[in-house]
């Protein structure tokens, strides 16, 4: 799944460090998109709001980046004793366009009961 984080830059090829500064200012429009699979552990897992920080951004060729980053959950269910929270770190490609950045996302959406028809 593609996702684009409109936000124009001024060069056709930024620097990583620039990079990194606006992906920082849309952090809270990412990360629903890069905390998705935590419904892989539970239902009950929630992302640990502002906890989304950007590690290092690479250069791969031309337009195209890694980005590694790094997030808390918590998962509270009172039934299981489960009280506890974690750090995950991942890692998306993304690249650079004059409309934004197009990152390459999983699509870790659970399928509906019609998709299995």
């Amino acid at each position: 799944m593609h996702i684009t984080l409109a936000c124009p830059l001024e060069t056709a090829s930024a620097s990583t460090d620039q990079l990194k500064s606006v992906i920082n200012e849309k952090r809270t429009d990412l990360a629903p998109l890069l905390t998705s699979e935590l419904r892989y552990y539970s239902e009950n897992a929630r992302y640990v709001d502002g906890s989304l920080e950007i590690l290092d951004i690479q250069n791969l060729s031309g337009p195209d980046y890694s980005m590694s980053y790094r997030y808390q959950w918590h998962i509270f269910n009172a039934c299981l004793d489960i009280n506890t929270q974690e750090t995950v770190n991942g890692s998306v490609r993304f690249t650079q366009f004059p409309q934004g950045l197009i990152f390459d996302i999983i699509d870790n959406t659970p399928p509906s009961p019609a998709d299995e028809l």
